[in-house]
């Protein structure tokens, strides 16, 4: 059979259950946002801190909007928000076990709840990120469980990485829309109430008696499909930042700053092998008219007080001349807001067009993050990451022009094959660069990436799309960031912790090491480059970046953290503070002697002479 009669029959198929599910009425659809996280992990101090994510949930707004215009009744319920927001306001009743056990019983009650209000022909669950698998897995059981005569309905990158298998994890889930849903999910519904036609059905999957099928066939929304400013549904957004992290910045904002996100483009031009945008957004990089973004960034400032706007583009600067057009925009609008760019721009177009960033400091950028992930020429072509170490350098002095903008890297360890010496590379290249901080990662390979298909074939990772049953599958690329795993390892050893092996001190530095030897690599890293440039730092801009970033760190992100009290101390020194140093370094002393697991780590780095 070839695809096109593979399609209709599988159009046809789908079609019939839909039929099924819904008889001929879907017109009250329920969008909902899970935790990102399961409620056993919660902890209450990374709450009060407001270490968790609290994005508004962009996608569904959008959606919202999308579906509101076909003539259907939509409501918006994000369980983050709501489990964020009542917890802060109870936060000093709370230990992680009441607040674990508030956190589950809120998001349960206001499914429920909102379910019984608003009587949905659907509920619809959206799941971007792989460390919210597990209660997208709970919350559609739970919803089955509760309410067993409503069709559930699933979509996002997460699941579009990995159909198949999640739905036959998630079995109470009847359908998956793959890609990105602004149009094929609107086209489902209408197809549903005999309103479209079944070619219509684009980008679904689902399981019928055991047998997968697909109608993958894309539909992506167009340029002139995307001038849609999200409809949130009352959603308060300008509390979000207050009980959460939107962006990547907030050390170098102002204390009573509100954050939202705003996308101004789908796609990247890159196929960098790790990336799944490719797969969710296809190879083409699409734009909205820049007077729909700015009129959207004016809503959100006049009608929601935000001050600061996250791009959460894969490719902000797509398209220079526009790029310039809509920094331009901003800035003659007289908007009062800042904005950043936390998702990684492209190195080599950053610094092609000079202009593009004396644009971006003049509407406001405080905050930018590279895409960097490796230092080394070798690796950077093996990944097909569009920018070289050449370009990296440039940024770098590009950068040193725009004191106020505070900038970052995204930093890459674990490729297949890497080996220590390339390793050091990125160290390196770090270190010369100058950027003012590094998030360094270990890799977690996505299904549906190069990168992911290259690891299967070496025997690195078992392919989880050929797994049937949910025990087969490897459980571990669905993980959270590798610096909530190095916490709880901080925690877990604190009385008695494993010597700590150098991986580097060795004769052969073109070994590829172990995945268990990356984790102690990893601490090495991040202090070679973040933290020991300090100790020859002199500029005082900088430092006093330097100082903004490790006070978070010190007060908020981990604050039993002896490297960083020693080095907020010193940076304290430098700046002539010295009763705040001392206070630091006192701090430092104290966290360190009750830690085995910093101890080690102390010894290992060869910093007890700082003390």
């Amino acid at each position: 059979m070839n695809e096109n009669a593979l399609q209709d029959e599988n159009q046809n198929i789908i079609f019939n259950k839909l039929q099924s599910l819904f008889g001929n009425k879907c017109h009250r659809i329920l969008l909902i946002q899970p935790l990102p996280l399961n409620t056993e992990y919660l902890e209450i101090n990374q709450v009060k801190n407001r270490r968790y994510y609290a994005w508004p949930p962009y996608g569904l707004g959008v959606l919202c909007e999308n579906i509101k215009n076909r003539g259907y009744e939509v409501k918006i319920l994000d369980l983050n928000y709501e489990v964020l927001s009542h917890i802060n306001n109870n936060a000093e009743n709370y230990d992680d076990t009441l607040a674990q056990h508030e956190a589950e019983k809120i998001w349960k009650e206001k499914t429920v709840e909102i379910i019984d209000d608003f009587k949905p022909d659907m509920v619809a669950l959206t799941c971007m990120f792989t460390m919210g698998h597990e209660m997208l897995v709970r919350m559609s059981d739970f919803i089955r469980d509760q309410r067993p005569n409503i069709p559930i309905f699933a979509g996002g990158v997460h699941i579009t990485n990995a159909p198949e298998y999640i739905l036959r994890e998630a079995k109470n889930i009847d359908f998956v829309g793959l890609y990105e849903g602004d149009i094929s999910f609107c086209d489902m519904i209408d197809v549903v109430n005999d309103r479209s036609s079944i070619e219509n059905l684009k980008q679904i999957s689902t399981i019928i008696n055991d047998q997968y099928l697909t109608c993958d066939q894309r539909n992506p929304p167009q340029p002139e499909d995307l001038n849609v400013i999200p409809d949130f549904d009352d959603l308060p957004l300008g509390l979000y930042s207050t009980l959460g992290e939107v962006g990547s910045y907030r050390s170098w904002l102002p204390v009573d700053f509100r954050a939202s996100s705003v996308l101004s483009n789908r796609g990247c031009r890159a196929s960098c092998s790790f990336c799944s945008v490719l797969n969710f957004n296809g190879k083409s990089v699409r734009t909205r008219d820049v007077d729909s973004v700015v009129d959207e960034i004016e809503y959100l400032n006049k009608n929601h007080g935000i001050t600061h706007i996250v791009w959460i583009d894969d490719d902000l600067f797509y398209n220079q001349r526009r790029t310039i057009e809509l920094f331009n925009e901003i800035a003659d609008r007289q908007i009062d807001i800042t904005w950043c760019a936390s998702n990684g721009v492209i190195a080599s177009v950053a610094v092609k067009t000079p202009e593009l960033m004396a644009a971006a400091a003049r509407s406001g950028c405080i905050g930018m993050t590279f895409g960097l992930e490796s230092g080394s020429d070798e690796i950077l072509k093996e990944v097909r990451k569009p920018s070289r170490v050449v370009h990296y350098h440039k940024v770098g002095e590009t950068m040193k022009k725009y004191p106020q903008i505070f900038t970052r890297g995204f930093l890459i360890i674990g490729f297949p094959n890497e080996t220590l010496e390339q390793m050091l590379e990125t160290v390196k290249m770090a270190q010369e660069i100058e950027l003012d901080w590094y998030g360094v990662q270990l890799l977690s390979p996505l299904p549906s990436t190069r990168i992911y298909d290259t690891m299967v074939e070496l025997g690195l990772i078992d392919d989880i799309r050929v797994k049937k049953n949910k025990d087969d599958a490897d459980s571990k690329l669905f993980v959270v960031r590798h610096g909530e795993n190095q916490r709880a390892k901080e925690k877990a050893q604190k009385a008695a912790a494993p010597k700590f092996l150098n991986p580097f001190e060795t004769e052969d530095l073109n070994i590829v090491p172990s995945r268990e030897a990356l984790h102690d690599i990893w601490l090495l890293v991040d202090y070679w480059i973040n933290y020991e440039p300090i100790l020859k730092m002199t500029d005082l801009n900088r430092l006093k970046k330097k100082r903004a970033i490790l006070f978070d760190i010190c007060n908020r992100m981990t604050k039993d953290n002896p490297i960083a009290n020693l080095f907020l101390g010193i940076v304290e020194e430098k700046l002539g503070n010295n009763i705040e140093a001392a206070a630091h370094r006192t701090l430092a002393v104290e966290y360190l002697s009750q830690s085995d697991y910093w101890q080690k780590q102390f010894q290992a780095l060869k910093i007890y002479n700082l003390i």
